[in-house]
């Protein structure tokens, strides 16, 4: 972060780009280097991750770094279609006229909020995330056109 040392593998330079992304947020931030003799605990528990060795009070497993997680932010005041359940899930919130409070209340038991993020529920299946438009159509152009490429064959 003092520019003293380059990001060379990807995954460090995702980290520092996330951190720079963060820096942003803040008034004011400041990083201080520990001398080794002063970070014992946390060169103990990388050393531990980094062998697979049993850690006993850091037994959270995290299955993918934390760069590779998607940020998603409700923007407040931009409202979906997910707007009035999850305002009733989370605060009781009904809509003004009696018929469609029944409606919602009726519709609401087919989701949960789980951390402020909204999921179907369903038998015999997992949660599904719920998606914004917007998300939406950012899920369908990658699977289209993105990352999994164009998948249709070439013809002779």
């Amino acid at each position: 972060m003092n520019g003293m040392c380059e990001a060379k593998k990807d995954r460090m330079k995702k980290y520092l780009n996330k951190v720079k992304r963060l820096i942003q947020k803040f008034k004011e931030a400041s990083f201080v280097q520990l001398p080794k003799e002063k970070n014992m605990e946390a060169d103990a528990l990388a050393k531990a991750a980094s062998i697979g060795g049993i850690m006993d009070e850091y037994d959270r497993v995290q299955y993918m770094p934390s760069i590779d997680l998607l940020e998603v932010q409700q923007i407040e005041g931009e409202e979906n279609w997910m707007t009035p359940i999850i305002a009733y899930l989370k605060d009781g919130r009904l809509l003004g006229d009696k018929d469609e409070a029944r409606r919602l209340r009726i519709r609401a038991t087919k989701y949960v909020l789980i951390d402020e993020v909204l999921y179907k529920r369903g038998f015999f299946q997992p949660y599904l995330r719920c998606l914004t438009p917007e998300e939406s159509n950012y899920v369908l152009r990658e699977i289209l056109e993105g990352a999994c490429g164009n998948h249709s064959r070439a013809r002779s």
